[in-house]
């Protein structure tokens, strides 16, 4: 009777290992284990190492900072640390992580809906949806993640009024720019009128750059701003055409994350519009 009992256990194993009956990574560790997040690039890597206690949750970004994601080619190692992962995180649809397989592992895919989440405003949404996604699936944390996230709230909304100011201060807000339509949001953000967009080099034509240069001059436009991952030399000739200043933004956190970016990103623009 005992060795029939245990047989049957062995079957139901060997079952549940042929047909993937196996409870997700993320749920089956107790509550003192550690977790190995990967997330698809700064944005959401910089999002879930504030909202998540570092002495349980291990927190990686597959994309550089200065990559683009379209242009992104997949590594051994990528795979190797979604394989390795619990959760891996990453926006909808981007292309690089469809070539890889996670290995089953369980994937969290946000919709940005239809935001740039480089932006303060869209920067907050996007860190409480996250929130209550890290929430779910981690509920012995939960309390945990919804006391950082006010504290991220807080610390993001203090950083976004003080570099509004410093626009004010510099007195250059309202002026007319060309830009990449990845740094739109952003640009209008910061208080300018975003006269032109134009998208990616290689879609750039010779139609939309004589285009570009009229509205330039029909709205005397204060500079031409270019996204750093999707083509930092995109709108140089219509900068140099023009006469105005050429400045390239970051539309992904560098390695100093998310609100020393932010700065950055305002000092690039203060610092070419004020010579003018």
């Amino acid at each position: 009777m005992r060795s029939r009992f245990i047989g049957g256990i062995l079957i139901l194993v060997f079952a549940a290992g042929l047909f993937g009956w196996t409870e997700s990574p993320a749920l089956a560790k107790t509550a003192k284990a550690r977790y190995i997040i990967v997330a698809s690039d700064t944005i959401l890597s910089g999002m879930a190492k504030s909202l998540l206690p570092p002495a349980r949750y291990s927190v990686l970004a597959i994309l550089p900072p200065g990559q683009c994601p379209g242009h992104y080619d997949v590594k051994l190692s990528d795979i190797e640390k979604m394989q390795k992962a619990d959760l891996v995180i990453s926006f909808s649809r981007m292309p690089f992580l469809e070539k890889a397989n996670s290995g089953g592992r369980a994937r969290l895919a946000l919709d940005t809906g239809g935001r740039n989440w480089m932006a303060p405003e869209s920067y907050l949404f996007g860190l409480q949806r996250l929130a209550g996604e890290l929430a779910r699936r981690f509920p012995d944390d939960r309390d945990e993640i919804a006391r950082r996230e006010k504290g991220a709230v807080s610390r993001i909304r203090a950083e976004a009024q003080k570099q509004k100011a410093r626009l004010d201060r510099a007195g250059i807000a309202g002026r007319a720019l060309l830009a990449s339509s990845l740094q739109q949001e952003t640009l209008e953000w910061m208080g300018f009128s975003v006269a032109g967009v134009y998208g990616r080099p290689e879609a750039l034509s010779a139609k939309d750059v004589a285009r570009l240069i009229k509205i330039g001059r029909e709205r005397q436009i204060a500079a031409v701003v270019d996204n750093l991952q999707s083509g930092p030399d995109a709108g140089k000739g219509l900068a140099e055409a023009l006469g105005r200043p050429h400045v390239v933004l970051n539309n992904f956190p560098s390695s100093r994350g998310y609100l020393a970016t932010l700065q950055d990103n305002v000092d690039a623009v203060i610092t070419a519009l004020e010579k003018k």
